[in-house]
C-alpha cells in the first residue's frame, strides 16, 4: 500500500495514452493547473499541466507500474510476481449468490485468450473479497465489452420450484456451471482444452448431479482453492457475475421500495418477514431462496407456483 503519493514524469505520448485509459473515470477539475483527475480503483490520478503524475491510494504502486518502466522496474520487489497465472486461452466459471438468502442466483462462464488474460493482469485485480460493489461495477464495465461469456440467471421463483422437485443447490450449480460453458463453447467455436471452475462437490458428484443431461463438459479441471488467483477466466467470471447480481439486486430493491440485506442473517430474515407481511407469500418467493433458513418454513405455506425451471440467457 502506498502512503506518499506517487509522482511520475510522462511523454506526451503517454499522457495521451492516460487520457483515453481513464476516460470512464474522469471526475470534474476546476484548478487551470490540472489536466485532468480520474478516480481508478484504488487510486486517483491527477495530470498536471507541467506532464507530471500524481498518483495516490492503495493501488497507486500498480498503477504506476503500469505507466512507467523505471518504477517497474526499481520497485518490482514490492509486488508479488505474477508468473504463475496460466498464459494460454481457457475458460472459466463463477458464481454470485449461492450464499444469499435474497436475490437470484448468477453464473457466468467465460473465455479468455492470451491478450485478454494480459489486459485482466493489467486491472490488478488483486483481492476479490475486499473489493467494494462500486468497484465491481467499475471493473466489469472495463471488461464486459471485450469478453466472451455466457451469463445464467436463475431467479428465485424457478430456484424454488427445482428445489421442491427435490434438487440441492450444489446440483442446480452444476446444471448450470454445465450449461453456461456450453453456451461459451458453442459462442467459440474452438477446442479449448483447459476449463476450470472452483471445486464445490467432488467430481464424482458433479457429473453424477449431470448424468441426464443432453451436453455435458467432462474435461474440467476442479481447483480446490481459488482458481481466479491463476485463470483469469474464473476471475472474470467472478465480476462479471457479481455485477449481473448487483444489477438483478438493485432492481429488486427499487422494486420492493425497501432496503434489502444480503447474505445470510437474522436482519435478512427479518426483512424477508416484512416482505412476507408488506407484499404477501407469492412475493417472497420470487426474491428469495427458502432453504437457506430454517426459520422461513415458519411463515412459508405454499409450495412454490407450477412452473418448469427455467433461466433468462445473457451474454455479450
Amino acid at each position: 500500500m502506498s502512503v506518499e503519493p506517487i509522482i511520475l514524469k510522462v511523454e506526451d505520448s503517454t499522457l495521451e495514452k492516460m487520457k483515453k485509459f481513464y476516460d470512464s473515470q474522469m471526475v470534474p477539475v476546476d484548478d487551470t493547473d490540472l489536466i485532468f483527475k480520474a478516480h481508478a480503483i484504488g487510486c486517483d490520478i491527477i495530470a498536471k499541466m507541467d506532464g507530471t503524475i500524481e498518483l495516490s491510494g492503495q493501488n497507486a504502486l500498480q498503477e504506476a507500474k503500469h505507466w512507467s518502466k523505471r518504477i517497474a522496474k526499481e520497485l518490482s520487489h514490492l509486488v508479488a510476481p505474477q508468473d504463475d497465472i496460466f498464459p494460454y486461452h481457457h475458460i472459466g466459471c463463477a458464481e454470485t449468490g449461492s450464499s444469499d438468502y435474497l436475490g437470484p442466483l448468477c453464473i457466468v462462464s467465460c473465455y479468455v485468450t492470451s491478450e485478454d488474460s494480459e489486459f485482466l493482469k493489467s486491472l490488478h485485480i488483486e483481492d476479490l473479497n475486499s473489493l467494494s460493489n462500486q468497484e465491481v461495477v467499475d471493473y466489469a464495465k472495463q471488461i464486459k465489452d471485450k469478453l466472451v461469456y455466457s451469463l445464467l440467471i436463475l431467479d428465485n421463483s424457478h430456484y424454488n420450484k427445482m428445489v421442491q422437485e427435490g434438487l440441492n443447490q450444489a446440483n442446480i450449480k452444476a446444471k448450470l456451471f454445465n450449461q453456461a460453458t456450453v453456451n461459451v463453447m458453442q459462442k467459440v467455436k474452438q477446442n479449448v482444452k483447459v476449463k476450470v471452475i472452483n471445486q464445490f462437490v467432488s467430481p464424482k458428484t458433479y457429473f453424477n448431479y449431470l448424468k441426464n443431461e443432453v451436453i455435458v463438459v467432462k474435461d474440467l479441471m476442479f481447483e480446490t482453492s481459488h482458481a481466479e488467483d491463476k485463470y483469469m477466466a474464473v476471475l472474470a467470471a467472478e465480476i462479471l457475475s457479481r455485477y449481473a447480481y448487483l444489477q438483478y439486486y438493485a432492481n429488486m430493491t427499487k422494486s420492493l421500495k425497501m432496503n434489502l440485506s444480503r447474505g445470510t442473517s437474522t436482519a435478512v430474515d427479518a426483512v424477508a418477514a416484512k416482505i412476507a407481511t408488506k407484499y404477501g407469500e407469492k412475493m417472497l418467493m420470487k426474491v428469495a431462496k427458502f432453504h437457506k433458513y430454517k426459520a422461513s418454513k415458519s411463515f412459508i405455506r405454499r409450495t412454490v407456483e407450477n412452473g418448469k425451471p427455467f433461466f433468462f440467457f445473457i451474454s455479450n
